[in-house]
């Protein structure tokens, strides 16, 4: 059976052997996340979750092989496209139209601050370099 968004619609019916075929060839085959498989999988509530389960099992069964990190990588990126969600085409509302409203001046500000006396602001002291002696 090929892998495409119209063989999708029979997965439904496939057995969980043939399922886990089809998985495993869709996880090997690394399709990005916005490919129309994916997307036509996601459209199917029942299948999802069977793919998640067949999922969990490719990780268990990967567990020990030579090749156990390679297929965890490319099982935790199907995981991550089947997780995606699709945005839903949302219909433009129209907007009532705004009367414009003119625009006042802002008030001006008033500084309401004392100014500092000067005799409080002094220069800044060196500080005084410490020499350490050794004892005698």
């Amino acid at each position: 059976m090929a892998i495409g968004p119209s063989a999708v619609e029979r997965w439904l019916d496939l057995s969980t052997e043939e399922l886990r075929a089809q998985v495993t060839r869709l996880v090997s085959a690394r399709l990005p996340g916005d490919h129309a498989v994916w997307q036509a999988i996601r459209r199917h509530p029942a299948l999802v979750p069977r793919i998640r389960g067949v999922l969990s099992g490719l990780t268990a069964t990967a567990a020990g092989s030579k090749d156990e990190t390679m297929q965890k990588v490319w099982i935790a990126n199907a995981r991550a496209a089947l997780d995606q969600s699709t945005p839903v085409p949302v219909k433009a509302a129209r907007k009532p139209a705004v009367k414009e409203v003119p625009v006042e001046e802002p008030e001006p500000v008033i500084d309401l601050r004392e100014p500092e006396p000067q005799e409080l602001k002094q220069p800044h002291k060196a500080i005084p370099t410490m020499l350490f002696q050794e004892p005698s």
